[in-house]
């Protein structure tokens, strides 16, 4: 896959590079590596006499608007205590842009963190390591921010439109079971429960252990003003749940649900519909792969994992959940 595609500026990254460098005082430029993961951006490793950075190129389709919540939101986060990369800025403020031949790319640049996401490392957190999640989930949602509503098709909110349009691409057992969500989304009311800012992608993927075993949160491109078991509900479809050994999954759900209580108390309400929502969670990682794999011939590792990972699920929990 070329990732580069993602970005207006399609030459040699050396000069463009050298240009960050510069103009965010990290350094003189030495080396890069691109970072192949995710669905969005463009991310480099850079190298430079000073250490090696994070620099996140905004794919082209991201306007000006789109890129300055986006930076905002982070220095939300940073403010709050939760565990994200630092920010570095530049002689134009965290966001920066630069032009060649008449295109303008955006971009930030992020400490980089010397280690590997949980998806990289094949494996779930430790006990202790999940209970740390879970408080840095009660942190987001306890952010008082609402940022400007942002279209995410993986979003356990879209799920009714994202059917519409992606069903057609299911194979017929999955189609079978999916169709009975549609009842169960129905009943939840999903605009009475309460809402908060919810980073609403807390995945394997966005979840890094340094090497010294410290734990941070990244991505926060889709957050928003979510019904606030929507958090919860995305952490325990991952991160919090291994497809080889679903049946450890009822002891994460208790785990998560104490942890979280010890920060933020959830209503009665949210409590009863939250094993729906963490199945709709499991239902959008079978229905937006299933899209990405037949629309688009996306037929990546990553891609495949989340399939996996959402027929495991959704058959598990219809079995102990009914």
């Amino acid at each position: 896959m070329d990732f580069q595609k993602r970005i207006n500026y399609q030459g040699d990254l050396k000069p463009f590079l050298q240009q960050v460098c510069s103009d965010f005082g990290i350094g003189e430029y030495s080396t890069y590596e691109i970072v192949p993961i995710g669905y969005e951006d463009f991310d480099l490793s850079v190298g430079t006499d000073k250490g090696k950075y994070l620099v996140k190129v905004f794919r082209s389709l991201r306007g000006e608007a789109e890129c300055k919540r986006y930076v905002g939101m982070m220095e939300s986060v940073l403010k709050a205590g939760v565990s994200h990369p630092l920010l570095f800025e530049s002689n134009q403020g965290y966001l920066y842009e630069i032009s060649n031949n008449g295109l303008t790319d955006r971009l930030c640049v992020m400490q980089y963190i010397e280690g590997k996401n949980f998806y990289e490392l094949q494996s779930t957190p430790t006990v202790k390591e999940k209970k740390f999640i879970i408080k840095q989930a009660a942190l987001i949602n306890e952010i008082n921010i609402n940022p400007s509503h942002l279209y995410d098709q993986w979003a356990i909110t879209n799920f009714l439109e994202e059917y519409e349009k992606k069903g057609k691409y299911l194979d017929k057992e999955d189609r079978a079971i999916i169709e009975l969500m549609i009842e169960r989304y129905n009943s939840l009311s999903i605009d009475d429960l309460p809402h908060c800012f919810v980073h609403g992608d807390i995945l394997k993927g966005n979840t890094m252990r340094d090497k010294g075993g410290d734990i941070y949160i990244l991505d926060f491109a889709v957050a928003n003003y979510y019904p606030r078991i929507q958090e919860l509900a995305v952490i325990l479809c991952d991160l919090f749940f291994d497809a080889g050994n679903p049946e450890e999954f009822p002891e994460n759900y208790d785990l998560a649900l104490s942890e979280y209580q010890k920060y933020v108390s959830l209503t009665e309400d949210e409590l009863i519909k939250l094993p729906d929502y963490v199945k709709l969670a499991h239902t959008m990682h079978i229905l937006l792969p299933s899209w990405e794999k037949a629309a688009n011939g996306n037929d990546s590792s990553e891609n495949e994992y989340f399939l996996r990972m959402g027929r495991t699920g959704l058959r598990y929990l219809n079995k102990i959940w009914g």
